[in-house]
């Protein structure tokens, strides 16, 4: 095993990765692991020195070797994000990064890919359901959810997404009451107050279930990578049984109203960045219905 990390740095840091790029990754990789410590290491046996992994890490970590063996350049042990691309791609199953290796991945099963037919009627036939049914959504399903999630991207594959899921319907229920107070206050939304009180659901829409994202305020694009991970179980949710809507006014009223701020008791310096409704739909839908043409240009 030759511990590249350790005895064969190369002459630089990736050549498209600015030293103002790099401080950056430095500062979010120190920010995620609290041992600042990577390792990589390849072993020269097992490699086939067929250039994979040169050619693939997105920071431009590794150059060829006198050997042919691939080496990592100066500095990108200390900015590898551990983004997994080096081990996967690996066929030799020769590199090892933070300890992790071929022999702890998941094998892909190519019999599960998604053809392009299936992927298409997915994403059109995905639908904001406002009317569940009132079951509980199982703790084992979320679980599997939350989980599938973990893959969802994040900027320098930091992971910072958190949850809180309010898996019961009367917690669900009181914090859109508390929504409502806040609209009360500050007299928004007539409306939607007026209808509450006549106990129509407005908010949460009578969901047995919310999921909220929340991250540091600190991290590198927090907003983005909540977003990312709700919208990959937004998508995932029909294969399941399951609808989705985002709670928008809920959302709103997280970023700033102290009772539901109260309520959530997130870590500090910690932000609610996003949040959907779930539970089983009452109805089913047998059509997709028309959209806009893309508004693309081409250049």
């Amino acid at each position: 095993m030759l511990d590249i990390s350790a005895s064969r740095p190369a002459q630089r840091i990736g050549s498209y990765v600015s030293q103002a790029d790099r401080g950056k990754i430095e500062c979010t990789v120190s920010s995620y692991r609290e041992e600042n410590v990577n390792t990589i290491s390849i072993d020269a046996k097992k490699c086939k020195k067929d250039g994979l992994c040169i050619a693939e890490c997105p920071l431009s970590l590794f150059s060829e070797g006198t050997d042919g063996v691939p080496v990592v350049v100066e500095g990108g042990v200390d900015v590898c994000i551990n983004c997994g691309h080096c081990v996967t791609i690996c066929p030799g199953a020769a590199i090892t990064v933070n300890g992790i290796s071929a022999l702890d991945c998941e094998q892909l099963d190519r019999e599960l890919t998604v053809s392009a037919d299936q992927a298409i009627q997915l994403f059109k036939s995905r639908r904001s359901i406002r009317s569940y049914k009132g079951e509980a959504v199982a703790r084992e399903t979320l679980e599997t959810l939350l989980d599938m999630a973990r893959w969802a991207p994040t900027a320098r594959n930091v992971q910072p997404v958190n949850w809180i899921v309010i898996e019961k319907q009367e917690e669900v229920a009181r914090l859109s009451s508390m929504v409502i107070d806040r609209l009360q206050e500050k007299n928004l939304l007539p409306d939607i107050v007026t209808a509450h009180l006549a106990g129509q659901d407005m908010i949460n829409r009578g969901a047995p279930c919310l999921v909220i994202a929340h991250a540091s305020s600190e991290g590198f694009k927090p907003a983005v990578d909540c977003s990312i991970a709700l919208t990959s179980i937004e998508a995932a949710a029909g294969a399941f049984g399951l609808g989705a809507c985002w709670a928008g006014f809920f959302m709103s009223a997280a970023t700033e109203y102290q009772p539901i701020l109260d309520y959530l008791d997130l870590p500090q310096g910690h932000n609610v960045y996003g949040a959907l409704m779930l539970g089983y739909p009452k109805v089913r839908y047998y059509r997709i219905p028309p959209r806009e043409p893309a508004k693309v240009t081409w250049r």
